[in-house]
C-alpha cells in the first residue's frame, strides 16, 4: 500500500504542502481553522511525517533538490559551489531537506523527468546546467513540480516554472561597449556552445553593441568553444592567424578567456597591448590570472538562494515571476587597453 506522503494531505485539504508543513511543525502562521482543518485530513489520511528527515535535523518532510546534468571532477569556476550554497541556505531559512540530483543524456531517455523526481521524492527543484536540446528542458517546461531554472530560458509561461540569471544581453552588451568606447572595432567573440541559452543571449549582447556603434557584425570572427579553455586557446590562435585586424575578443566565460589570453601570447601578442581580453562570471582566478581578468561577476551565492526562495514560493502558492533577473557587476582590471596606447 502507498504510504501517505505530505503531498497527498496538501491536496485533500486544499493547502500547500508548505502550510501543511507549518501547520503540523506547530508555526504561529497559520491560523487555528486551517491547523485543526490540515490535522484531521492528515489523520483520516494515517499521514506520518518522514522520521529520517527529522532525524537529520531538519523540520519537515518538504524536499528541494538542485538537479544538475553533469558533475565536474574539477569545477575551477567555482559557480556549482555557489549555487549549492545558496540552495542550502534558503532550504535551511525555510525548514527544507536540501538534495543533490545529477542526470545526464542517457539517464535522461531511460526515466521521465517527472518520474526521477518522484523517485527522489522531491517537491521542488532547481535546474542548472541543461541543454536546450535535452529531453529533461522540455519536460520540465510541462511539469507540476515547481521548479526554477538557472541560465536557462523559458519561452512559455507557467505558474510552475520560473527562469533566473542575470541579464545576459544587457551586461554582453556593456562589456562589449567598454571595448568599443577604448577605441576597438574588430572585437572576436569565442562563445560557449550554440545550444546554451547564455550563449545565444550573450551573442545577442554582443551584436547589438557592434550594431549600436555603426560597426559591422562580422560572423566570422565568432567561434564556439564549448565553455572550454582548450578549445578557446586553439579557436584564438586560428582566429589571429587568418584575420590579423582583431584587436579584441570578448569571451563568454572566463575559462574562455584564460584560453584566449593563452592563445594569443602562444602567437608571440601581448595581453592587453596587442589584443584585449573581456571574460564573463568572475571565476577566482580572474582576479589574479594575467595580472586580473576584466569580466562581468555574476553572484552564484544570490542566484542559488533567489533560485530556491522561487521554488518555496510556488509550493506556498505565492505568485513568482516567470524570469527572475539576478544582478551582475562589470569589474575593469588589466585585460583591455585603449586602441590609441596601441
Amino acid at each position: 500500500m502507498k504510504r501517505t506522503n505530505i503531498k497527498d494531505v496538501a491536496k485533500a485539504a486544499g493547502v500547500s504542502i508548505t502550510t501543511v508543513s507549518r501547520a503540523l511543525n506547530g508555526y504561529s502562521d497559520v491560523n487555528k481553522k486551517t491547523r485543526d482543518r490540515i490535522i484531521k485530513v492528515a489523520e483520516e489520511l494515517n499521514y506520518a511525517p518522514d522520521v529520517n528527515a527529522r532525524s537529520l535535523g531538519g523540520m519537515s518532510d518538504i524536499t528541494i533538490g538542485l538537479l544538475m546534468s553533469s558533475m565536474e571532477a574539477n569545477d575551477m569556476s567555482g559557480f556549482a559551489f555557489g549555487i549549492i550554497s545558496g540552495i542550502y541556505n534558503a532550504c535551511m531559512n525555510n525548514g527544507c531537506e536540501f538534495v543533490i540530483l545529477v542526470t545526464n543524456t542517457m539517464r535522461q531517455e531511460e526515466i521521465s523527468y517527472l518520474q526521477f523526481c518522484r523517485k527522489k521524492n522531491v517537491d521542488g527543484v532547481v535546474v542548472l546546467g541543461l541543454k536546450t536540446d535535452d529531453r529533461y528542458y522540455h519536460e520540465v517546461l510541462k511539469s507540476e513540480i515547481p521548479c526554477a531554472l538557472i541560465d536557462i530560458n523559458v519561452e512559455e509561461e507557467s505558474e510552475m516554472v520560473c527562469s533566473l540569471s542575470v541579464d545576459n544581453v544587457a551586461a554582453s552588451q556593456q562589456a562589449v561597449t567598454y571595448l568599443i568606447e577604448q577605441g576597438h572595432t574588430n572585437i572576436a567573440m569565442l562563445n560557449g556552445r550554440n545550444v546554451a541559452s547564455v550563449s545565444r543571449e550573450r551573442f545577442s549582447g554582443y551584436a547589438m553593441a557592434l550594431l549600436k556603434a555603426g560597426i559591422v557584425l562580422n560572423l566570422e570572427y565568432l567561434r564556439y568553444c564549448d565553455f572550454d579553455e582548450k578549445i578557446a586557446y586553439e579557436e584564438t590562435k586560428k582566429l589571429l592567424s587568418q584575420y590579423k585586424g582583431i584587436t579584441a575578443i570578448f569571451c563568454a566565460s572566463d575559462l574562455v578567456a584564460v584560453g584566449a589570453i593563452r592563445g594569443v601570447i602562444d602567437m608571440g601578442l601581448r595581453v592587453p597591448e596587442d589584443i584585449s581580453v573581456i571574460g564573463f562570471d568572475d571565476i577566482p582566478i580572474a582576479e589574479y590570472y594575467h595580472g586580473g581578468i576584466t569580466t562581468i561577476r555574476q553572484l552564484p551565492y544570490d542566484m542559488g538562494f533567489m533560485a530556491c526562495e522561487a521554488v518555496y514560493n510556488m509550493m506556498s502558492d505565492k505568485k513568482s515571476s516567470s524570469k527572475i533577473i539576478a544582478p551582475y557587476e562589470f569589474v575593469i582590471r588589466n585585460t583591455v587597453s585603449k586602441m590609441d596606447k596601441l
